[in-house]
């Protein structure tokens, strides 16, 4: 199931906090759906909702004309411009935010990919058909066999070619969160997917492509509403209508709708405005709508992935919730370990769904920090959002204080994971041996958790692996 952000085919490498895992799974599916046959309405969020479905009309005089016209700064906005410029297109970039990046700059940025040069050195034995099997089986079998196939053999090609926009990815790769083998690449810049935004921001302003900001889409141009070429985009700018007329494409790269409680809830009604979510306030889903406007048929948009990675007090992503899940433990507020801290992302979420006040405590020891900014570390910790001590008596001390979680409970968790570690084994949940890691290295780590709406895997429906946007009858919309 493809993301609305990936519209061409130069988008197909993106390199998302964890790309290629799980494409059209979620807990949705699992977890949701049984109640989404129920007609939900839309429950009031008060976030930006298209107000109305309705074809634009073709402007009299066109306010800017360009080659290319792309709607969206993250990952794939940025890649699609820079390869579109580089092909010999003058391009225009819009973003309805005042800072760039969208979910891209707050993302975890790994990049998950098959990279023997990387691997070999530390023993890791991969393939393509492995990268291949896991994503298909991650997603339960409903992902597209041929897009999956695409990405897995094209993800090391664009890692490389991050590498040449100057992205620089750690030595060591490894396992993150919710993967299902150590194929992950970090950034080795802190800020992680902030590094690679910066990396490909620097890129637009070498090439002195233009980013017309704030500029909020308010529709798509097509000859007629439902036939004809896509000729261009209306938008508002600067407290005005303004249309950008695109003589070769339109590529959007917007993201998902995860953050609009109306749209989200009204494919899977009990996501409401009680559950929280990973990604910015803009990730609200407009594009797709106005897309349909013009026939754009859409798919999967009931799949939507959780994630566990929204701080406890502050219901929003990060927080210092990502302590990897090598050196680190999964805890209820009764101090039990209750799941592999390395199963896949719907797992995680619903067990943490399952437990008392829907609560995770991670607990790591002091190698989690290479996945941190310190200066926003310290900021978290001096807020009280998450916790660090010397020892793990003194962390299993404040978690009582702030949880009521008994210590010795706490104590006898860490001792026996901690002695499964040793014997590389773990007999109670099954986490494999290389991610199997003791807590012992001081100071310790704690963040209380929670699971938050992440991916919303559907959204355009696409031809192979063009990214070229289909209507209902499964033809190409031209230059869309």
């Amino acid at each position: 199931m493809e993301k609305t952000e990936k519209k061409k085919k130069h988008t197909d490498f993106s390199a998302h906090d964890n790309p290629g895992k799980e494409p059209p799974e979620g807990v949705s599916r699992r977890q949701f759906v049984a109640g989404a046959a129920v007609a939900a309405g839309l429950i009031g969020s008060g976030i930006i909702f298209p107000k109305e479905l309705r074809a634009v009309e073709i402007p009299k005089k066109w306010d800017k004309t360009t080659d290319v016209v792309i709607a969206g700064t993250g990952y794939s906005g940025l890649a699609a411009a820079i390869e579109a410029h580089d092909a010999g297109s003058q391009v225009i970039i819009i973003e309805k935010s005042r800072v760039i990046g969208g979910n891209s700059v707050i993302a975890s940025g790994a990049y998950n990919a098959v990279d023997p040069a990387r691997q070999s050195k530390q023993g890791i034995e991969d393939s393509l058909d492995l990268h291949y099997r896991q994503t298909i089986e991650g997603g339960d079998n409903k992902g597209d066999p041929e897009k999956v196939r695409f990405f897995v053999e094209n993800a090391l090609g664009g890692l490389q070619w991050l590498e040449r926009m100057g992205v620089e990815f750690e030595p060591k790769v490894y396992a993150v969160v919710g993967a299902l083998w150590p194929r992950s690449h970090d950034p080795a810049e802190k800020g992680r997917g902030g590094a690679i935004i910066k990396a490909l921001k620097a890129q637009v302003d070498k090439r002195k492509i233009p980013i017309m900001m704030p500029c909020t889409l308010t529709g798509i141009v097509r000859e007629k509403p439902l036939d004809g070429d896509v000729l261009g985009i209306e938008t508002e700018f600067k407290g005005k209508k303004l249309y950008i007329k695109a003589k070769k494409a339109v590529i959007l790269a917007t993201g998902g709708f995860a953050a609009d409680v109306s749209m989200r809830s009204k494919y899977v009604p009990q996501l409401d405005a009680n559950v929280p979510t990973t990604n910015v306030p803009t990730a609200t889903g407009e594009s797709i709508i106005y897309s349909e406007d013009i026939g754009a048929d859409v798919v999967g948009m009931d799949y939507i992935q959780l994630l566990v990675a929204c701080n406890f007090y502050t219901k929003q992503y990060g927080s210092l919730a990502n302590l990897g899940i090598d050196s680190a433990i999964f805890l209820n507020t009764e101090g039990a370990r209750f799941v592999a801290e390395d199963q896949r992302r719907d797992v995680l979420a619903e067990s943490v769904l399952k437990q008392p006040g829907k609560v995770l405590l991670w607990v790591a020891d002091d190698r989690c920090q290479k996945r941190f900014n310190p200066k926003i570390t310290e900021d978290i910790i001096a807020k009280g959002l998450a916790f660090r001590a010397d020892t793990l008596e003194d962390l299993a001390k404040v978690l009582k204080e702030k949880f009521n979680v008994p210590v010795d409970k706490f104590m006898q968790s860490v001792k026996i994971y901690n002695e499964s570690a040793a014997k590389g084994v773990d007999r109670d949940f099954g986490k494999k041996q290389e991610n199997l890691k003791p807590l012992q290295q001081p100071p310790f780590w704690a963040s209380p958790t929670q699971a938050g709406v992440h991916h919303t895997m559907g959204g355009l429906r696409t031809k192979g692996t063009t990214g070229e946007i289909l209507n209902r009858r499964g033809k190409v919309i031209p230059r869309f």
